[in-house]
């Protein structure tokens, strides 16, 4: 009974103190308490843990642990011990799923049935593990420890093995945003912009388009003009970009007898007269057709990168500028999915058909968590993305891989749908 209120009070006090992203973990393990001998892991070892996300390097945690000893009476009958810990923990960067980690720390034990040169005192541990996410946010963990007690005890180090499995779980601390613009006080340069101002990734407002401004003398306002530099008198379509020209029929006194297609005599009755007249005419102009096979807005005419895949922007010649690559993780992870693999290698494919493209892959993350782990977990999934794309064929050289953290939101965080879709790889082509 008081273990169980030891382990409800961990839990509960945990929870209510860490913020999202700390990771709650059960474990079982065996324990050597003598260890002249060798190793003699015989002791069967259950052990509840909960490590905060506060930004840090370097993590606390916070462990309870019972050993079941089960002495005989003839030993002095020694039925187990109650092991509470701190300790620090440092996950070490791996661009693996993989994500090993070291530990350190003061903890007290606890004897129960206690005899002399075996009870109750202060220690030092020290270990080293690796976690593994999977999906649905679960981690499986494997740890070894050793434990050096601080005063004389026949049992004066210990050693454990643990495996177990971690949840990611803690309140969601989101950072401020006093303006209400999408952009967090931290990285907004503009932190008192108007009420319902578009801004930009810094915070500070863009300036308005007019939309009566037409630089390029197309007819088309600059706010909707895709190609901003058409020569003037080339015709465009309703997003600015140029079409096949036309030719219009001048009136029939300004034609020249060259371009007159057809002549035909009829009759013309002046009073009592019949005179002959020669009636020329323009054959009627072919009807044109924009075409755009990958429909990306450019016309086939003028677009050099013809085979853009769907969802891309594309800049006044129809070649990709960026796009979400619809590469979903889970919270707190870095595992890519199958069908997530299969858009990368689309990608990759599409990339390959220009030698000349540069690629930027830029990950995020939503609010969950502290800003400083969501930067790095940020920057492994794009560096992962980056990996697979070499690994299907995109030169190493050609692929820049960056992490933006929870910058550039573009769903709320409020929800788990918008969490979801702010979890997100966005790739540019330079």
């Amino acid at each position: 009974m008081k273990k169980s209120l030891l382990w409800a009070s961990l839990l509960l006090t945990t929870q209510t103190l860490f913020g999202a992203g700390s990771l709650a973990t059960v474990k079982y393990g065996l324990t050597s308490l003598d260890n002249d001998g060798g190793f003699d892991l015989s002791k069967h070892s259950f052990r509840i843990d909960a490590m905060a996300e506060v930004g840090y390097p370097i993590k606390p945690r916070l462990g309870l642990a019972y050993i079941n000893i089960d002495e005989s009476k003839a030993k002095g009958g020694v039925s187990g011990a109650l092991q509470l810990d701190i300790e620090g923990v440092y996950e070490i960067e791996s661009r693996y799923v993989l994500t090993p980690y070291l530990l350190g720390g003061l903890g007290y034990e606890y004897v129960m049935d206690s005899r002399p040169n075996f009870d109750s005192q202060f220690y030092f541990d020290g270990g080293l593990g690796l976690r593994y996410p999977m999906q649905g946010g679960l981690n499986i963990v494997g740890e070894f420890k050793g434990i050096r007690m601080l005063s004389s005890n026949d049992q004066d180090g210990e050693f454990a093995f643990y495996l177990g499995v971690g949840m990611p779980f803690g309140t969601v601390r989101r950072p401020a945003d006093i303006d209400q613009d999408g952009v967090y006080d931290y990285a907004d340069m503009c932190p008192n912009s108007p009420m319902g101002s578009q801004v930009g990734v810094d915070g500070c407002p863009l300036k308005q388009v007019q939309s009566y401004i037409d630089s390029d003398g197309d007819t088309i306002p600059d706010g909707v003009d895709i190609c901003p530099n058409t020569p003037l008198g080339v015709g465009v379509n309703e997003r600015g970009c140029p079409v096949r020209a036309t030719v219009q029929a001048a009136p029939l006194n300004t034609i020249e007898p060259s371009v007159l297609a057809e002549t035909t005599t009829s009759k013309a009755i002046l009073g009592d007269m019949v005179v002959d007249k020669e009636v020329k005419t323009i054959p009627k102009p072919k009807k044109t057709f924009s075409k755009d096979k990958d429909h990306d807005g450019v016309e086939d005419s003028i677009d050099q990168c013809p085979h853009t895949p769907k969802g891309f922007s594309v800049n006044s010649i129809g070649c990709a500028l960026k796009r979400d690559l619809n590469v979903k993780f889970d919270p707190s992870s870095s595992r890519i999915s199958a069908s997530s693999k299969v858009n990368i290698g689309e990608f990759a494919r599409f990339v390959k058909r220009y030698p000349n493209a540069k690629v930027r892959v830029v990950g995020y993350t939503d609010t969950s968590g502290n800003r400083a782990s969501n930067k790095r977990l940020s920057q492994k999934r794009a560096q992962i993305v980056k990996n697979l794309l070499i690994k299907y064929g995109v030169p190493a050289a050609k692929i820049t891989a960056i992490g933006k953290g929870e910058l550039n939101p573009i769903a709320t965080n409020e929800t788990a749908e918008g969490r979801e879709k702010n979890r997100r790889i966005e790739v540019e082509i330079r």
